[in-house]
């Protein structure tokens, strides 16, 4: 999201002299935003990782804008945030989400070594790992039906139409 960091999913911060994951409750108040309502989203940039990042708007609220009045996420203001920094003034003088207690900068919290790693934080293999889906081969349903895997449904390992007599999807039925 344009103009704006939240803390990671792996982060806590302090509330009321306990830990809590601020990270996982800034994730839940996005979701709880958009939950299923349809969300538009405009280009304002593509980030390093060839993302991209921009303003989204659900209804008539711009997620962005709302996350920070929330508390759940901060002006990041070396890409562009100085436009919320209004809305953050006012969560925090209502100590609101991160606000009611203290918090690590996300910016912060992913450059400090011993954090743990997450999705934004960034990695030293850029090589993504290779990925293979295991193959499953029954010779007929006889063989299927003793691994325990009969009836197949298309699209399920080991389906074959061959094995699908009536081609209605199921084989082995």
């Amino acid at each position: 999201l344009f103009g704006i960091d939240a803390p990671e999913s792996s982060q806590t911060c302090t509330r009321a002299g306990k830990t809590y994951g601020c990270g996982r409750e800034a994730a839940f108040a996005l979701a709880d935003l958009v939950r299923n309502k349809t969300v538009t989203c405009t280009r304002k940039d593509t980030d390093r990782y060839g993302r991209m990042v921009g303003v989204c708007t659900v209804g008539g609220t711009e997620v962005n804008r709302a996350l920070v009045q929330q508390g759940w996420a901060l002006p990041y203001l070396q890409y562009g945030g100085g436009i919320y920094s209004s809305a953050a003034g006012q969560a925090k003088s209502a100590g609101k989400g991160l606000y009611a207690g203290t918090f690590q900068n996300p910016w912060d919290y992913r450059k400090n070594p011993s954090s743990p790693p997450t999705a934004g934080t960034a990695r030293t293999n850029t090589v993504p790992p290779v990925v293979t889906k295991p193959t499953v081969y029954y010779a007929n349903c006889t063989a299927a039906r003793a691994a325990g895997a009969a009836p197949l449904r298309a699209g399920q390992p080991g389906y074959r139409a061959a094995m699908d007599r009536d081609n209605d999807g199921v084989a082995c039925e």
